[in-house]
Parts: structure tokens; sequence; C-alpha cells
């Protein structure tokens, strides 16, 4: 059996005959951080959607393996499609998105729009639903679930919309949780909020969380392993401490020097 929950293996996406992703390899354990860092345009995000079958049109995996462990056997997600992969996704993987709000339906609530998401991939209650919700609100600081469960997602700032999101993200307890810039459309006191929210559900449930930042700072605060990408190039990786302290690739030494640090707490 894989001992790694995500592994990809030699992989090369193009979108057409543009090679955007060349030969990259990395891999992390269950229950890990890794941030993947880059400028935008570097393929960061390429990597992750490629996982959820989530490159648009013209972009394919021409090479390579991108293997998850799921609960009974391990899967090349580059070969399924469909039906199999609608069931991964939400009930084993979750994904957040930089605007989470543009996934909400405006003019749905927010508890109809949780029991559409669960009751797809488990027949639960919606009073078991309702119950696991306000647990994670609770334990996620929100003073008022029950009232957020009645709103619509056009009462809420932007930043509150990306926090919900996160539980509905989170409220299937996903084995695996990928974040394509969840932070970076939010002000820096909102940013530490949802980060610190993010590393309390990994220590809750054992989410195994790969996030995808432009922001290196962002990356000190919460990843465990660190993958630089550099023109469609996984130019360094390792743990954070090596990669962050010890820098040998000269676009790693740029990026660190341009970073907003985020007390780390």
């Amino acid at each position: 059996m894989m001992s790694n929950i995500l592994e990809y293996r030699n992989v090369d996406i193009h979108y057409g005959k543009k090679q955007v992703i060349e030969n990259v390899s990395l891999s992390m354990k269950p229950g890990e951080i890794l941030g993947i860092v880059g400028e935008s345009g570097s393929g960061k995000s390429t990597l992750i959607r490629a996982a959820m079958g989530l490159l648009g049109e013209g972009g394919t995996v021409t090479q390579g393996q991108i293997l998850y462990q799921g609960t009974n056997t391990t899967i090349d997600m580059t070969q399924i499609h469909g039906e199999e992969m609608r069931r991964l996704r939400g009930a084993e993987i979750g994904m957040i998105f930089q605007n989470a709000g543009a996934s909400l339906c405006p003019i749905r609530t927010i508890e109809e729009q949780l029991y559409e998401a669960v009751l797809e991939h488990e027949s639960i209650s919606k009073g078991e639903i309702r119950d696991r919700a306000l647990e994670l609100f609770e334990q996620l600081r929100f003073t008022n679930g029950e009232q957020i469960l009645k709103s619509y997602p056009f009462e809420f700032s932007g930043g509150m919309n990306q926090r919900v999101g996160i539980v509905l993200a989170m409220v299937l307890r996903p084995r695996l949780l990928l974040a394509d810039e969840p932070t970076s459309a939010l002000d820096v006191t909102v940013q530490l909020q949802v980060l610190r929210e993010m590393k309390k559900l990994r220590d809750m449930y054992g989410t195994s969380i790969v996030l995808v930042t432009h922001n290196i700072g962002v990356v000190n605060y919460l990843a465990d392993h660190v993958a630089v990408m550099h023109q469609g190039k996984l130019v360094e990786y390792g743990t954070k401490e090596d990669v962050l302290n010890h820098p040998q690739d000269a676009y790693t030494k740029k990026l660190i020097g341009s970073v907003l640090h985020l007390k780390r707490s």
C-alpha cells in the first residue's frame, strides 16, 4: 500500500501544444500540509486542478501519474472521469477556491446548500448534517452558527463567505483538502483567521492539505513542506525549514525576499 496520500510522478501538462507543467514529482504524507508557492503563471494552481480533473478546455496530463491513496485503493486521478470522479470530489477530496463565495448560490441559504452537498455523498438525516455543521462552526469559533445556516451568501462579506466555504468543504470530512489561493483576496486580519481555521481542521481531523499560494509568508505560517514552482517546473522542494532557511535556487531566494510575514500563534 502506498504510504503517501498524494503523489505526483513525472507529471507533464499541456494546453494544446503548449507545455505548462514539466516533469513534476512530489508527494505528501497523511496529515501533512504542503505549500505550493510561486508567482502567477508558475503552474501551481494547474497542478491541483489536474488532480481534480478541472484543467478545463484543452488541458491534458500528457505524461506521468497523479496517485491518490483512497479509502480502499490507490487511484490514478488522471485515469478517472465522470461518476467515479464525482464520488471522490467533496467526499474524499475537498477543494477551496480563491473566491469561495462565487461557488455559493446567492439565492439559497447556506443550510440548503449544505444539505445538497452532503446528501450527494452520504445517506444521513438533515438533522445529523446540521449538527455536524454547527459543531464545526463552534470548533472554529463562529459564535453564530445557527444564524449563518439561515443566511444567504449575499448577506456576508467576502471574508465571511470564504470562511463559510471552508466549512462547506470540510463538513464531509475529506481526507485531502486542495486549497487554491484561499486567502489572497482577503485583508491580512481575515487571512490570518482563515489560516488558523485551516490549521485547526488539520489538527482536529488529520486532514491533509495542499495549499497553493504566491505568498511565502502564508506557507511559512501553515505548511510542513514547501514546493516552489517557476515557469512550470519544480525548482525547490523540501521541508519548510530547509527551503525557507537554506534556499538553493535563485528564484526561491527572490521569493523569500518579498514575503508578507504572518505571526505564528
